[in-house]
């Protein structure tokens, strides 16, 4: 069950809002605005992503940051966890998304081949592919172990903003501005 309140966090922050009235300090926050976070699967940390071009791994115990993954060269849009809490990927204004290990903190995979700003980025629940949606219109399915583009979704005339994908991870729904939900 869920706790009542929040999780929330701000560029001017430095606490953790975690329920009704439980607040974490932070060491540390981002240097401009968060723009993404989401929570592990084991639920000890917060991956947060910021118009500062970091992601930032904070401990829901202490509030402390205990990874800074740096690459992004624009505003991080959005964040997703595989659900084995391995790998997080980011996606950004500079048109790539990134997956990154969180145990070592390196990039493990660049993709590129959006055209615009990626504002939504999920993983399918087996683990096995990246799927984004981009202001350029599209939808695109990344092999998690390559790297490498496997699909291009077309339909949507607006940017997309939002992506999900079914438990059994056979189909992708997206939102878009154009006011339309797409499976």
């Amino acid at each position: 069950p869920l706790r009542p309140g929040t999780l929330s966090s701000s560029s001017s922050s430095t606490h953790c809002t975690m329920g009704a009235n439980e607040s974490i300090p932070l060491v540390e926050h981002h240097a401009d605005t968060v723009s993404a976070e989401v929570v592990t699967p084991d639920g000890q940390h917060v991956v947060s992503g910021g118009f500062d071009k970091t992601l930032r791994v904070w401990s829901l115990a202490s509030g402390a940051e205990v990874r800074r993954l740096e690459g992004d060269t624009e505003r991080v849009t959005a964040v997703a966890v595989m659900r084995n809490g391995l790998h997080v990927a980011s996606a950004s204004d500079d048109r790539t998304v990134r997956v990154w290990s969180l145990a070592s903190g390196e990039e493990v995979h660049r993709l590129k081949g959006h055209t615009s700003t990626v504002n939504a980025v999920t993983v399918t629940p087996d683990g096995q592919h990246v799927v984004s949606g981009s202001r350029d219109k599209t939808i695109r399915v990344w092999s998690m172990a390559s790297g490498e583009e496997v699909h291009r979704l077309d339909g949507h005339s607006l940017r997309v903003y939002a992506v999900a994908v079914t438990p059994d991870s056979q189909d992708i729904v997206s939102g878009s501005w154009d006011k339309t939900i797409r499976l």
